[in-house]
């Protein structure tokens, strides 16, 4: 699969700012249709979060990587249900087991260097906490950030196999 740049979230984030209400509604039909099993899991997560913000956050940062995927390789197969829980709890385990001890950030940045996407992954760890935007509080708990972090690097990976498939 080819690498998401930053000029390609670039490009994407772009084209959503210049759309309107309905073409986005019109999106995430598309995106229900197409990939079922990870929009909803993410909706469903994201009603749980205290601040309706980090629920417009998490709508966006999914927003732009399905489109980001989009852009890169269109007709990706889709995740089921079963792809996503078993990679998630994976997923899940592997960051318990490296951030147990607390965080170590030589640690996460060996993580993200070996990620498949990890321009896509900073942009979605730079709005779920906060960085880089206008104001620099983040939406979210930690304990929200930390989750959301492991559902959105097991969406990339899944689909970056798929796309590779």
């Amino acid at each position: 699969m080819q690498k998401i740049t930053n000029d390609t979230i670039d490009y994407v984030n772009a084209r959503i700012q210049d759309m309107e209400e309905t073409q986005v509604g019109n999106i995430w039909d598309e995106f229900a249709r197409e990939q079922p099993a990870l929009v909803g899991y993410v909706l469903g997560e994201s009603s749980e979060l205290e601040d309706p913000d980090a629920r417009e956050d998490i709508a966006y940062i999914l927003t732009i990587i399905l489109l980001s995927f989009r852009e890169v390789q269109s007709d990706i197969p889709a995740v089921t249900e079963e792809e996503f829980e078993v990679a998630f709890n994976t997923e899940f385990d592997k960051m318990e087991a490296v951030f147990q001890e607390g965080f170590d950030e030589t640690e996460a940045m060996n993580m993200l260097e070996t990620f498949s996407q990890p321009d896509l992954l900073q942009f979605a760890a730079a709005i779920i906490y906060g960085e880089g935007g206008e104001e620099s509080e983040s939406n979210f708990t930690e304990e929200e950030a930390g989750l959301f972090i492991v559902i959105f690097r097991t969406i990339i990976e899944l689909l970056n196999a798929n796309g590779d498939s």
